[in-house]
């Protein structure tokens, strides 16, 4: 995880003290390394605890930890292209801004994964009796392609794309299911009454949304995060999707890879169903 791409993108979430910490740091990153969580409270003007709170938020065992990783992170300094698609732009430029687009949010994507979150997101999936996806909109897109993915190495996964079909899962749902709710927002009407309803069962969840105070998040047991999308309004929905995929592909990449000759020999199996009902 780039530490210093953690940081930006969980701006949202701050409490204003985080803000001035996170802002200090951002500006400050080679300085502070050599400094104390007293050091930084003071040049921030904030404070030891308040560092060590903020480090804690951000995944952290403590300042030091922080800055451990914050030493490894590097800052790639983005290029300042105009991604807004304009009536002037030709062909050319289209495809350059579009590739720039696809690359940045595919990048700060995988700098932003929690190896930790990830990998009890894989065991919840592999030990799941049932895996119950939820998403609306561009999110379904990105569910209705997990789902079928884990139903060919014989997963069993549940996916409808009426959201009043999802919110009957919870009435067959048990603490043997896994939920996977999909959301960039993560305050989708309908999903974030789900969220609270299986939290309050007791119900296994993982949220992928992005990161921010939201209702989704708050009220599952793991939760994996996609950038932040300045101009969602705009195009928004294509990098939040693009996000997305890559960290439902992740999932699916570990749970394929925890039992690698059955799930291949599944694969083949399905694909040579499929051919054969074809003919």
């Amino acid at each position: 995880m780039n530490c210093l791409v953690q940081i930006k993108e969980a701006q949202k979430s701050y409490t204003s003290t985080e803000k001035i910490i996170a802002q200090y740091i951002l500006e400050h990153t080679h300085e502070i390394l050599n400094d104390s969580a007293q050091q930084l409270g003071e040049k921030s003007q904030t404070s030891a605890a308040a560092v060590i709170r903020f480090s804690k938020k951000l995944g952290y065992k403590g300042f030091s930890d922080l800055k451990i990783s914050l030493a490894r992170s590097s800052q790639n300094e983005e290029e300042d292209i105009d991604t807004v698609l304009e009536e002037a732009d030709d062909l050319t430029t289209l495809i350059h801004k579009a590739c720039q687009l696809n690359v940045s949010t595919v990048q700060k994507t995988y700098q932003m994964i929690n190896e930790g979150q990830l990998q009890k997101a894989i065991e919840y999936m592999i030990n799941a009796k049932t895996i119950y996806l939820f998403g609306v909109g561009s999110s379904a897109i990105v569910a209705y392609d997990f789902s079928q993915k884990l139903l060919r190495i014989g997963k069993k996964a549940i996916y409808n794309t009426d959201i009043h079909v999802q919110m009957t899962f919870a009435e067959s749902m048990t603490k043997d299911d896994v939920a996977i709710f999909i959301s960039y927002s993560g305050m989708t009407a309908g999903l974030t009454g789900m969220a609270k309803k299986l939290k309050k069962d007791g119900i296994p969840s993982l949220s992928i949304t992005q990161n921010s105070r939201n209702t989704v998040a708050k009220n599952t047991t793991i939760q994996l995060f996609v950038p932040l999308e300045e101009k969602e309004m705009r195009i928004g929905a294509i990098s939040s999707r693009t996000a997305s995929l890559v960290v439902t592909d992740l999932l699916y990449y570990g749970v394929y890879k925890y039992d690698l000759e059955n799930n291949r020999a599944k694969l083949y199996e399905t694909k040579n169903l499929v051919s054969q009902l074809l003919k």
